[in-house]
């Protein structure tokens, strides 16, 4: 199972839009057209164009719209970004993308534009059992223009979750709650609740583990759930200033036995802002306190 979160961990980096896959991607359309479209416009198709190289698997052209000086908040560079993609597009080729374009700032040659993105996929654990997979993330782009169309040249992840569920666990209704963002080395909580499923016995684990590259795993260590079907842990944010996954982990056997019928992992974003050093308050005594 392990392996299977690591490999969908990587998902939220692809960046994607609302296009059919058999459409011809609009910015080649217009190659040859007389730039009347305004920006606004303009924006739209780069995003087009993005989700149709995408679902296409079109590894050049999907990567020819980011510029070379690329990275994200999570500190990957497009080095790093390239070999994600291509291990995940190796691995799950029949992955769709779709995604919203909520709003599109300009400032000069650059614009700033938020986007609502989601992906799904079916996906098989280690013992070949069939199982899907959803994800749902709000990003921030940073563009920049290259010629008549645009480059990414970085991206902030707001928000984003990942659902995985094999199984019994498909049938289960099941939701997690982590904040989005917390102070370096501050502790949060995490909650987790289920819908009282009937006939199974569920058990579950909550754990955090730091945005790297390669991913590095915990143990899961698993606890029964409250009588009200839910499971809280307390975590504490790494001093690292890297963004973290909250994760959670449920799984489901039958009441008669302790054989699996089913198990989910949920997985949400924790960004973790960074302490600053460089910021110094006056006291009532108008001495210089550094935070």
């Amino acid at each position: 199972m392990k392996r299977i979160i690591l490999l969908f961990l990587a998902i939220i980096t692809l960046t994607t839009s609302s296009v059919f896959a058999d459409e011809l991607p609009i910015r080649e359309k217009f190659n040859n057209s007389k730039p009347t479209y305004s920006n606004k416009y303009s924006v739209i198709r780069f995003f087009q164009d993005q989700v149709y190289y995408a679902n296409k698997k079109d590894f050049k052209e999907f990567f020819s719209l980011y510029a070379p000086e690329y990275t994200n908040n999570d500190g990957f560079n497009l080095k790093v970004s390239k070999e994600i993609i291509s291990d995940l597009w190796k691995e799950k080729s029949e992955i769709k993308y779709h995604n919203t374009v909520n709003t599109i700032s300009f400032y000069g040659d650059f614009a700033i534009v938020n986007v609502t993105e989601t992906s799904t996929a079916n996906v098989l654990n280690e013992s070949n059992q069939k199982g899907t997979l959803k994800s749902c993330s709000n990003i921030t782009y940073y563009l920049k223009r290259a010629g008549k169309s645009w480059q990414i040249v970085s991206e902030n992840v707001v928000s984003e979750e990942i659902n995985m569920r094999w199984g019994d666990a498909k049938c289960v209704a099941m939701f997690m709650e982590a904040p989005n963002e917390v102070a370096a080395n501050s502790e949060y909580s995490t909650k987790l609740y289920i819908a009282p499923p009937t006939g199974l016995q569920a058990i579950g684990s909550i754990s955090s583990e730091k945005i790297a590259y390669p991913q590095r795993t915990q143990k899961d260590v698993f606890r029964k759930f409250a009588p009200d079907f839910s499971l809280e842990r307390l975590l504490i944010a790494n001093s690292d200033n890297t963004n973290e996954y909250a994760i959670s982990t449920i799984m489901f056997s039958s009441a008669n036995s302790n054989k699996v019928t089913g198990y989910a992992c949920l997985i949400r974003r924790v960004n973790v802002v960074p302490h600053n050093n460089f910021i110094e308050v006056k006291n009532n005594s108008n001495e210089k306190v550094k935070k």
